[in-house]
């Protein structure tokens, strides 16, 4: 792509090509893994994008010019899903493209606004980094987070995404949103999300236990996984770079719980910054290396005597519970029976289960034959 495509969409855009504009839009929260940042090319050019009216005039000219976009919100996944890596990409940002209507059980929302917009009490799965994520990048980009536990992921939420794509417009509903949600924009740049509302506390009463045995911590998360608003599961390692204030034992719970005579009752908000997003925290300050899988329940207990800083997130996906559970400082990984989730790749297909893949590849094929949403990020060849 040359200047001819530039000056093709200064016709219609502020097109943004100052050094120091495309160095900060070529990075991305993934800067975590060296492996991600190590990927990166510096863009071509960034446009923002305001309204439908825009997005459908810029999909009309990757249809007819062929050029490489990659859609943006703020940049805070960690996984390199914004990340350039291919040659002469423009990258969209869409955080201006905002505006929401609670209906009371659902929410209709563009996807530049802001969790803080809406309020995170009045949904149903947050990301850690909600202060300045949008929800168009946590549904294109994001999986669990605070809520995961009692309501789903991500995907178990939105009731229904429009996408714009070099080949139109598209609605879908049901699970045919498995074929957006999680697909890093690789298949539809994100107009307009439904997802589940509700209204949870303000404040959520947090306790802390400890135990000697890996076993006697999982069958104390089992007993509360019905009424819980979140549950970790953190070795002694892990809970003392955390909170080195506090006297761990071997394994230890962290919970909240809607009950007021607990050790503390703490602010919403306190508690995802606090309490989720541990690993991210941990290697940011410590540089250690780290891994994540998504391990069963019933295997869960095999992680007993594993020598490295352990993280168990429980959390629940298309009503089934399983640990989201990071590994920091290892030398090795358990020989589990896991899902894949890795954290060190840009390929959508390292880290979705098999059958909402095939919904992406699918509509992938449909929407974007040509591979120029967020180009080499989702695998359509096995």
């Amino acid at each position: 792509m040359g200047l001819m495509i530039e000056g093709i969409l200064s016709k219609y855009f502020t097109v943004y090509t100052q050094k120091e504009v495309l160095e900060k839009y070529s990075i991305d929260y993934g800067y975590l893994s060296p492996i991600l940042s190590s990927l990166r090319k510096i863009p071509k050019a960034l446009i923002k994008i305001r309204n439908e009216e825009e997005l459908k005039t810029l999909m009309d000219l990757v249809n007819e010019y062929n050029f490489p976009i990659i859609p943006r919100g703020n940049g805070t996944n960690t996984l390199g899903e914004t990340i350039p890596i291919k040659d002469d990409s423009v990258i969209v940002d869409t955080t201006e493209f905002k505006g929401f209507e609670n209906k009371g059980t659902y929410i209709i929302t563009k996807p530049g606004t802001e969790f803080n917009d809406i309020g995170i009490e009045n949904l149903p799965v947050v990301p850690t980094s909600f202060n300045i994520a949008t929800i168009g990048g946590y549904v294109a980009g994001g999986s669990l987070g605070f809520g995961s536990l009692r309501y789903g992921a991500v995907w178990d939420n939105v009731r229904e995404v429009t996408v714009y794509t070099p080949r139109g417009r598209y609605t879908l509903k049901g699970s045919n949103v498995y074929s957006v949600v999680q697909a890093a924009g690789t298949t539809g740049i994100i107009s307009e999300i439904k997802i589940n509302a509700l209204r949870r506390p303000r404040k959520v009463s947090v306790a802390r236990r400890s135990f000697n045995s890996l076993k006697e911590a999982i069958d104390k998360a089992l007993e509360l996984i019905d009424s819980a608003e979140f549950i970790s599961i953190r070795n002694k390692a892990m809970a003392s770079v955390i909170e080195p204030y506090y006297s761990w034992g071997n394994w230890n719970l962290i919970y909240g719980i809607n009950e007021p005579d607990l050790d503390t009752s703490i602010p919403l908000k306190e508690i995802v910054t606090t309490f989720a997003g541990a690993y991210f925290t941990v290697v940011n300050k410590t540089k250690v290396n780290y891994a994540s899988m998504d391990i069963t329940l019933d295997e869960l207990e095999k992680l007993e005597g594993i020598k490295c800083l352990i993280d168990a997130e429980l959390a629940k996906s298309r009503n089934k519970y399983f640990s989201h559970t990071y590994f920091l400082n290892y030398t090795y990984l358990p020989n589990l029976n896991s899902s894949k989730f890795d954290l060190h790749s840009f390929r959508v297909n390292d880290r979705v289960e098999d059958d909402r893949l095939k919904k992406m590849i699918s509509f992938k094929k449909l929407v974007d034959p040509e591979d120029l949403l967020n180009p080499g990020k989702l695998v359509t060849d096995s």
